[in-house]
């Protein structure tokens, strides 16, 4: 634990180095914070705090930062211990279960991460990391855009992301210390056609490789209960489109797109749509509506009659089988020193969201989240 905690701090520390080695005038700050609350309709809650500061030394050079605290809270599973329904929720449980009574308690479970990313003139850099109790990820990443006949912008990325598991628990033999690496890339493009329309399209190509199911989770097949276990390579590929539109009465439209398919059989396709409207000076709401659907992935199987699965693999992970989800919800902005007049809290803004999500796999969620933010 303690030799996680040094990996975590040592970029945080470097980051800090860096700002206070930087003798040039900071031009512009901005600093925020925001709280989240989830909860969904097997009682999981998730409580997060983060926050983003970013600062720019030069009209150049930008330096973010950003942090987030997450704890996800897993209720004990109700019901009579030795019953069919208690065995079947610990045997698909995504969480650690070493002991005969642990699956009834409460398991939470902490999430610290840290993302830094440093800007020069069209080419950003950034460094990622992550950890928690089970699993340790980092990430590099590098962007680059140019700008061709003044109204066309074309960004090129790529990162490259290591991570290191170590399950808590493997009673059932499950998977031991693990590793996983995710080689991602993308290309997009942006125009303006007009002083109101915006249209943008991308390409992304991610190569993950290593350990991609649950170390926790079984799954029964020919009436065993056996590991979950998933192929350990995964070729994921996605394209899509979006238009923005500004609707001359201080509100705007944007309709998105995207195509997604991968080397596991799973194809999906995701349509959003979003309403921008100011309120009055101080005050923004935004209506969101996604729909998304997909098919399973080859190895997907609702019950599993043979023993080695569909060759070798079988998962008990709903987001491989085919289904359609639904997202609806508002958010309202409020710049809270406006109004008053408050100079000194002009940059200070308000925020409050809700969300509702709703899948054909009946699993639903609500989502709260509220934030502060403050730009000096």
């Amino acid at each position: 634990m303690r030799v996680q905690l040094i990996r975590f701090l040592l970029p945080i520390l470097a980051l800090l180095v860096f700002a206070s080695r930087v003798h040039a005038e900071i031009e512009e700050q901005q600093a925020s914070y925001v709280f989240q609350m989830f909860t969904d309709s097997d009682a999981v809650h998730v409580m997060a705090n983060s926050g983003v500061y970013g600062a720019g030394f030069t009209p150049n050079t930008r330096l973010d930062v950003h942090w987030k605290h997450e704890v996800v809270v897993v209720p004990g599973i109700d019901a009579v211990p030795g019953t069919s329904e208690a065995v079947d929720a610990i045997t698909a449980a995504s969480r650690p279960i070493s002991g005969a009574n642990a699956g009834f308690q409460e398991f939470s479970k902490a999430r610290n991460e840290v993302e830094g990313s440093l800007r020069y003139k069209t080419f950003t850099g950034g460094y990622y990391v992550s950890s928690e109790e089970d699993y340790f990820a980092q990430q590099l990443s590098a962007n680059a855009t140019h700008t061709f006949f003044k109204d066309v912008a074309l960004s090129a990325g790529a990162s490259y992301g290591w991570d290191s598991i170590e399950p808590l628990a493997d009673d059932d033999g499950n998977t031991g210390n693990s590793k996983k690496t995710t080689t991602h890339m993308n290309v997009i493009a942006t125009r303006a056609f007009t002083p109101t329309t915006e249209v943008q399209g991308g390409l992304e190509l991610t190569d993950v490789e290593g350990l991609q199911h649950n170390p926790y989770r079984n799954v029964y097949v020919a009436g065993s209960r056996v590991p979950e276990r998933h192929p350990e390579s995964r070729l994921r590929r996605d394209a899509f489109f979006k238009v923005s539109q500004y609707l001359m009465n201080r509100s705007s439209a944007r309709l998105t797109y995207k195509f997604y398919n991968d080397d596991w059989g799973v194809t999906s396709h995701m349509v959003i749509a979003q309403l921008n409207q100011y309120v009055s000076d101080p005050i923004a709401v935004r209506y969101r509506y996604r729909y998304y659907t997909q098919g399973a992935a080859d190895f997907y199987r609702d019950e599993y009659t043979e023993a080695n699965g569909v060759g070798g693999y079988q998962t008990g992970d709903y987001r491989l089988s085919s289904f359609s989800a639904h997202l609806l919800g508002a958010r309202l902005s409020w710049g809270l020193g406006r109004p008053f007049g408050w100079r000194m809290l002009e940059g200070l803004q308000f925020s409050l969201e809700y969300e509702r999500y709703f899948n054909t796999h009946n699993f639903s969620a609500n989502m709260l989240e509220s934030g502060l933010s403050f730009t000096f």
